[in-house]
């Protein structure tokens, strides 16, 4: 039986548990916040709730995963607390590791000494995302190279710009993560290009280009990733073309995939719905990391989103 300790108990906390609980194996010990709800529940029973991470020691738990689902600023500081305090831990952290480039490579790096530590890239497990992969690999020959790629991730968070930032910093650090974790399963990011803020601060509207390769060649081509705040409705989207023409849709908010050919849809993916968009991210994630005990990501590429997401003066500089 593994044994988790889950710190950071908002709205992400649920996904976590409720995809945790279709997983065998697997025990949720309790739950930490500095401002627990009343109760937790986790397969029908109250878990132990605590303040901080030095009551869940005191209370004698041994966690073999510490997950950290923290507002993405604090995400650093709460991976070292959770490090020091259960050692011989592996540590499982939200999506970016951290919010400045700095501590994003110092946690990352200490994956070299053995203990772990993992980012959960949760929208590279989208069900659309696997699907796409599995079809793209499958009809290489078909398809030929992609030659260009453009997502577009947007939350409608401008009115609480203030919230939002203290949660997730910015749509770029938010998004930005997410989209490069999606392009590389189609493509190796190599280099960003550029990035830059458009509009209004409160938009936190951001574009960044970036140089990839294809897995199959050494032929370069460009990807555009845009993310925003200033939006009336949530959207996700990437949009991959390859020198057949053919067009690669992934519709992540509705959890669809389309590929078009030849101004047709030659396949298609989709959802009855029954599970929840974000929770059947985690159930793949949480299904290969658990239950399967392969990683992730590897360890170079995770660094290598971070560099390209967050390194101040491009990667490489």
């Amino acid at each position: 039986m593994q044994k988790l300790l889950l710190v950071g108990l908002g709205t992400i906390a649920d996904a976590h548990l409720s995809a945790l609980q279709h997983i065998d194996g697997v025990d949720v010990l309790g739950g930490v916040d500095i401002a627990p709800p009343p109760s937790l529940l986790f397969r029908g029973r109250d878990i132990p709730l605590y303040k901080s991470l030095g009551e869940a020691a005191a209370a004698g738990h041994d966690p073999d995963v510490v997950v950290v689902a923290t507002p993405t600023p604090t995400h650093a500081s709460v991976c070292r607390e959770a490090a020091e305090t259960f050692p011989s831990a592996e540590l499982l952290v939200e999506k970016p590791a951290a919010d400045d480039h700095a501590d994003a490579t110092a946690l990352l790096r200490s994956t070299d000494d053995g203990r772990g530590v993992n980012v959960a890239y949760h929208m590279a497990y989208s069900p659309e995302v696997l699907w796409g992969e599995r079809l793209v690999r499958s009809m290489s020959a078909v398809l030929g190279r992609p030659i260009t790629v453009k997502a577009v991730f947007s939350d409608p968070y401008e009115s609480q710009i203030g919230s939002a930032a203290a949660r997730f910093g910015s749509s770029w650090i938010d998004s930005g993560i997410n989209a490069l974790s999606v392009l590389s399963r189609f493509v190796e990011p190599v280099s960003r290009r550029s990035l830059r803020r458009l509009g209004a601060a409160a938009w936190s509207c951001y574009e960044g280009r970036f140089v990839c390769r294809s897995h199959t060649g050494n032929a370069d081509l460009e990807a555009t990733i845009a993310t925003s705040w200033h939006v009336t409705a949530p959207s996700r989207s990437t949009r991959i073309t390859y020198s057949s023409g053919a067009e690669l849709v992934l519709d992540h908010h509705a959890v669809a995939g389309y590929l078009l050919q030849d101004g047709a849809v030659q396949e298609f993916f989709g959802s009855d719905g029954r599970v929840p968009r974000r929770e059947s991210h985690y159930r793949n994630l949480y299904q290969t990391y658990l239950a399967e005990r392969r990683p992730i990501m590897g360890k170079e590429l995770s660094r290598r989103l971070h560099d390209l997401l967050l390194c101040p003066d491009g990667y490489p500089s």
